[in-house]
């Protein structure tokens, strides 16, 4: 492969800066940046190595049409509230807001996006599958593009099944548009470490981690 990535980025900063990214340009993905991430999701660890997964990327724009038709069913139903009356995101706390918006914005355009990228694999395949799904979403940011993993398809399988002939034995769990974002890559805020963890029992403190930043190590990498 003669393409290179369009940046260096080491372990820690992925981590600590691939956000959901929800917002893309209509600009295509070439080949060898694709094959780079799905190269990148088969490393992911797999129950007795097994490898069950299949990728089915949807390049064909009709048919990324019809999935947005489904998307959007499923967001002007789950999402009601904001689409009949959009002035109420406005309404929400500053993350929740953002959150919203950009959903409701993917929502509407998510047949723009140029790759539609279905994660699939038997139905009780969850436990390989979604360490592959990071994999590609860590992958996209090492080389500059953005994704975010969907759920909205799955109350659309039947249609799915025929739209993309995936086969009975097999369920798309993850639905991942792939493309280049709008929006910048980084860094992650998240609550603090010391909310998120106890030691030896639940609730009891980790003084180790009460001695850190609230932001934590992020500096260090991003």
């Amino acid at each position: 492969m003669d393409a290179k990535p369009p940046e260096q980025v080491g372990l820690f900063e992925a981590l600590y800066s691939t956000r959901a990214l929800r917002r893309f340009k209509p600009d295509p993905v070439p080949d060898e940046l694709l094959f780079q991430v799905l190269d990148a999701a088969i490393r992911a660890p797999a129950g007795s190595n097994m490898q069950i997964w299949h990728f089915l990327i949807v390049r064909d724009q009709e048919k990324r049409r019809r999935i947005g038709e489904l998307y959007w069913q499923t967001w002007a139903s789950y999402g009601k509230q904001y689409v009949d009356d959009p002035s109420r995101i406005d309404a929400l706390p500053r993350q929740m807001r953002l959150v919203v918006r950009s959903t409701d914005d993917l929502a509407r355009h998510v047949a723009e996006v140029p790759v539609h990228l279905f994660v699939c694999g038997p139905a009780q395949a969850a436990g390989t599958i979604y360490p592959a799904v990071q994999n590609v979403l860590l992958a996209c940011r090492g080389l500059g593009l953005g994704s975010v993993l969907t759920g909205f398809h799955r109350g659309h399988e039947a249609a799915l099944r025929e739209l993309l002939g995936i086969p009975e034995d097999q369920v798309a769990h993850a639905l991942l548009p792939v493309g280049w974002p709008r929006d910048r890559i980084g860094p992650v805020s998240r609550r603090p470490v010391r909310k998120a963890v106890s030691l030896d029992a639940w609730g009891a403190p980790w003084p180790f981690a009460d001695a850190q930043p609230d932001e934590g190590w992020r500096e260090r990498w991003v």
